[in-house]
This record gives C-alpha cells, structure tokens and sequence, in this order.
C-alpha cells in the first residue's frame, strides 16, 4: 500500500466513523458546514421575520493560489508570482466561492486533491434522516460545486486533480416565520455523498456524514404567553423610527442573548448602523452596498464593531457618531460556531435589526454651536446671541452660525436676501425672500433645503408676492407652481411660462406642536 491509499483509508475511515478530523496540509483538506441565517426587524409593532435560509456546504480537497495571481490567459511571469500561471481550472469558476469567478489560469500554491466524496454527482447527494420537522426527506436539489485543475502547466507532466464541493440552500421568504420554525429544528442531520471509490450510487455504499443543528436566537415573540427571542428594550419611536441623538451619549440595551444560546468566547457578536435603501421608510432594506453610518471610519462596506462578548447586553454610542438628520438601521449580528467534530460545524448567523433615526435637536445645536459660557438665556430660541438680526432657531432652521454675525443663511440655488418678517424670532417664524428676474420667462424654480428629523418638528412653506405686500402660500395645486416637498427639501418650479412679471419668494418655517 503506498502512501496515498493510506491517506485515503484514513480519512474515509475517519469520516465514516466519527465525521472527519480536520487535515489542511499538502495532501489533505477535508470541510463540512452545516448554517441558518435569520433576519428580524424590531418596530414599534413588534419583531417582524425578514427572511432566513438553511444550507449545507462540503468541500473535500481544495485549490491553494497565490493571491492575486490569477489570469485570464496562460503567462510567464516573474515576482510575486513567479513562474507564472501553473494552474488552469475547468469548472466552478464562476459559482464558486472558494475563486470568486476569478481565473481560469492561476500561480498554484498547492492542490488537495479529494479524497473522499466523488466529484461532480449531486444527484447522489441528499439528506436521509433528521429530527422530526416538517423538512422533507429525502431532501435533494443539491448543487454542485466541484472543481477540475490542472497542475504544473510548465512542466510535461500535468496532472488532473478533482475538488469535491456541494451546496444546498433553502429559503425562507418575510413572513415565513412559521415554516421555518416547523422546518429548522435543533438536533442530529444525516447526509448520504457519493464516494469517491465507486462513482455508482448502486454499488457503492454512500459517505454518511452527520452534523448536530444546535438551538439558536430569535426575534422576540410570545410563546405560550411566555416571552422569549432577543428585543432592543429602553425604545423611544417617533415615525416608526427608534430615536437617536446625536449630541449625547445613546446606550442601547437589548435582552434574549442568555447562555441557552450563546457560547461565550466562541460565539461573536458585531454591531453597526447601515443606511437604508429608502431613508425616509423604516421598512426598506439596509443598504449593503454603501458604507456603513457606523462605523465609518475605514470606508469598508461591511464594517462593523466587534462587542467584547456575545453575552452583552448594551452598546454605548459615542456623542457625533453619525450627521444629525440621518436614518438607518442598527444591525446586531451574532455568528454561532458549534462543532460536531474537528471539521464538522454548524456557523448560523442571527441578524436583529432596528430602524433608527438621528434626530437634528434645535437645543443640541445650539449647546454645540454657542460658547461654554453662554447663559440659559443666551440660549434660548428668541434670542440673538451674535446680534446679526436672525435670532438662534432661524440660525438653526437655515444652518447659519448663531455664534458669528458674518454667518447668516443662503440657500444654495439662488441669491438670497435674509428679512425677519413681523412676529418671527418669537415664533420661529423667518423668510429667505429672493427676486423674482423680471425678464425671465422660463420654468423658473426656487429651492429650500431641510433640515430631516428636527426637534422640535417644523413646517415649511414657500410664498410669493408681485410687490411684498400681498403674499400667496404655493400649495398643491396651484397653476403656476408645481409644488415639490420631501424629507430634504421643498421645491416650486413654474409650470411651463410663467405669467408673472416679476416678483418675489419667501420660505416661512414654523414649529409644529
């Protein structure tokens, strides 16, 4: 018997009797994962199901490269990888995740050849036993992710190599709690492969590996009257948004991560806050293609901070963590590790999510923009701390410094000339009046930024007046003017030639009670 078939006796006798003991050298490398990942989203409501997936993934041999030589031709080539492309792949490239559609051609580093499951068969693959569920078995539909190299392509000997892979994915769609309780159950499940001594599934007897699905965190929910599941606790939601301010220090809490379901130092936790696909809706999907709002300090689209413990219970977030006005959603994410063997585990990850909003506070802005020094009464609303004539809330309402009197609010779409108009600073109440051109006949627009998530709320409004006496509230409507307002801004644009001659806007903004 030569070295080889001892390798080959050994890890199928491992396999077969014990699951497999894990072996990443030369010769030998042998992976099998079992994983649920589950979403769920907190609200004012309550915890809602997002989705989930069960998978399988098994990998026996494996392709090594030099990272990042890889080519989509043959080469010679010196440095970091020299000698160049002596490796060329035939399949898996673009599903694979071990090449990341990379390739064909390679500076190969070395190849683990399989060793004990048969490439290139998923119809010999299937799950056969399982803990009682509503799962169906035999489960199939398993898909294939072998691999064929070829290796040294620079010398007269180039060998054939096969990497076995198969992977299975079931999906759970957003309201499909139920299923997926009833499907994914806590306990042992066995898998029948294809061996590799006899691709025929007749006559040769299966590889039988079994991998233990371990109890797992989930959304808050009532069972039984008994509250179970991880919630964020000590929530304030305005608009269907959790609060945030950005000016003080946010704890946020959370319950349901006990010892029943985590294993500390083993399990991990991260926690972050992604943008939202639609940032004025609680409901839209995280943007996972942007840079997260926290933290962002790399630039690294999935950054996020790892918690000394998967057993914490609270997170305290920094004063200026993130621009005020701008929502997102607290991701807290937990990755499970739990072996059945040396290379046999189950890495389920638990997503809890909660959309937030930071609030853009008129009393944090102004501690923020004023002295140290300055007094409660220096602070206040009304008053006008850098005498320039604009009192501190309409310096916050239109982003001016009310610590500097040569600061005093534009608007970045036209040439504006400020006016307090009658009973404004008491009020909250200010115009930014601009000229109409007189010789205009255009499809003329005039533009006021907002300020998103303000405390306390405002209300804005665009009027016009041929001779600053007489004054038109532009509302929905109205022939003229098409009226435009979102979360950001408020617009009106002349519809088609306007018939005025000339004249005048104004922006009035009030606090809503």
């Amino acid at each position: 018997m030569n070295f080889s078939q001892k390798l080959l006796l050994l890890a199928s006798s491992v396999a077969l009797t014990s699951g497999v003991a894990q072996a990443q050298n030369n010769t030998i490398f042998f992976e099998f994962e079992s994983s649920t990942v589950a979403n769920y989203r907190q609200g004012p409501t309550g915890t809602a199901f997002e989705g989930a997936t069960f998978g399988m993934n098994v990998r026996d041999g494996n392709f090594f490269y030099t990272f990042p030589c890889d080519f989509p031709f043959f080469t010679f080539i010196g440095g970091t990888c020299a000698p160049g492309t002596t490796g060329w792949v035939s399949r898996g490239i673009e599903n694979d995740p071990l090449l990341r559609g990379l390739g064909p051609y390679f500076t190969v580093a070395d190849i683990a050849p399989a060793v004990l499951l048969a490439p290139f068969n998923p119809a010999g693959v299937r799950l056969v036993a399982a803990p009682p569920s509503l799962l169906p078995r035999p489960l199939i539909g398993f898909e294939d992710r072998s691999l064929s190299a070829f290796f040294d392509l620079t010398t007269n000997f180039i060998r054939q190599y096969t990497i076995s892979g198969y992977n299975f994915g079931r999906e759970y769609a957003a309201g499909e709690r139920a299923r997926f309780d009833g499907e994914v159950v806590p306990g042992t499940y066995r898998y029948n492969f294809p061996s590799i001594r006899n691709t025929s599934t007749l006559t040769a007897p299966p590889v039988v590996l079994e991998v233990n699905q371990f109890p797992m965190l989930d959304g808050y929910r009532k069972v039984n009257n008994q509250p179970q599941g991880l919630r964020f606790t000590n929530v304030t939601y305005d608009d269907g948004f959790a609060v945030l301010d950005p000016f003080a220090l946010n704890t946020l809490r959370w319950e349901g991560n006990t010892s029943n379901f985590i294993a500390p130092g083993i399990d991990v936790a991260y926690l972050s806050i992604k943008r939202l696909t639609d940032p004025s809706d609680p409901l839209s999907d995280p943007d996972l293609g942007a840079v997260p709002l926290f933290p962002s300090f790399s630039g690294a689209f999935e950054a996020r901070v790892l918690l000394p413990s998967a057993l914490e219970k609270s997170f305290i977030l920094p004063p200026n963590f993130v621009l005020p006005g701008e929502t997102g959603v607290i991701d807290l994410e937990f990755v499970i590790f739990r072996p059945t063997s040396s290379l046999i585990f189950e890495t389920s990850t638990r997503r809890f999510r909660m959309p937030v909003k930071v609030t853009d506070p008129f009393d944090g802005f102004i501690v923020a923009a004023l002295p140290p020094g300055a007094t409660t009464a220096q602070k206040a609303a009304s008053f006008d701390y850098d005498s320039d004539g604009i009192s501190n809330f309409d310096e916050w309402v239109f982003r001016s410094d009310p610590a500097k009197s040569n600061s005093i609010p534009i608007s970045p779409s036209v040439s504006i000339k400020p006016t307090t108009i009658p009973g404004g600073p008491s009020t909250g109440l200010f115009s930014v009046q601009n000229t109409l051109d007189t010789a205009s006949q255009g499809a003329m627009e005039y533009k006021v930024p907002k300020i998103t998530n303000p405390v306390p709320k405002l209300r804005y409004a665009i009027e016009y007046s041929a001779d600053m006496v007489t004054w038109t509230t532009i509302t929905a409507g109205n022939p003229d003017w098409t009226l435009v307002e979102t979360r950001t801004e408020i617009k009106v644009t002349a519809s088609g030639v306007n018939p005025k001659t000339g004249g005048f806007f104004r922006t009035k903004v009030q606090t809503v009670n």
